[in-house]
């Protein structure tokens, strides 16, 4: 319990902590700019020098919004801007999602070995165009029934996983992780 004298000392410590520091604050009003003589506009000109609009476009600190990608892209963490898949495979219906899963593993096998042949990682390497995997999706799966689909796809899948290791090594050395 806290006893009356206590109870009234703190009391009487917040208020004059908050007058002491009140006290510490002295506002200042600008004078409008209409009611300051030209000597006094040159002072503070000399004083407060002002940017030019060069330099405040350099000077702008403000962090520009990364959390969401422009419209109709997928943007990697590293920056990189990852090319949109191709039509076709986005209107698969659900009981075709080997074919996508094939597409997926043949262009993952193919910029995981660009990675490696290439011995670094920029963003056109490791995300290129899906016009490659596509044309070898065509060729390789066309005509194809669903089993012969999913062996293909297990066989892309194998080939991917064996670069995924080395490549992923490359690009993170080149980020400098």
């Amino acid at each position: 319990m806290l006893d009356p004298k206590s109870a009234l000392a703190g009391a009487a410590t917040v208020i004059l902590g908050a007058v002491i520091g009140g006290a510490g604050f002295i506002y200042f009003t600008d004078t409008p700019s209409s009611a300051q003589t030209p000597d006094m506009r040159m002072a503070q000109s000399q004083i407060e020098p002002q940017p030019s609009q060069a330099e405040r476009d350099f000077m702008d600190f403000t962090m520009p919004d990364l959390s969401k990608p422009k419209a109709g892209q997928d943007v990697t963490r590293h920056g990189c801007v990852k090319p949109n898949r191709p039509q076709w495979v986005t209107d698969l219906p659900r009981a075709e999602a080997e074919k996508s899963l094939l597409l997926t593993a043949l262009y993952d096998a193919a910029r995981f070995q660009a990675v490696i042949e290439n011995n670094s990682c920029p963003c056109e390497t490791e995300y290129p165009s899906w016009d490659e995997a596509d044309w070898q999706y065509q060729k390789i799966a066309n005509g194809k029934n669903n089993a012969e689909i999913t062996e293909l796809k297990r066989q892309a899948t194998r080939q991917a996983s064996n670069f995924r290791f080395d490549a992923l090594t490359i690009c993170s050395q080149s980020r400098g992780n």
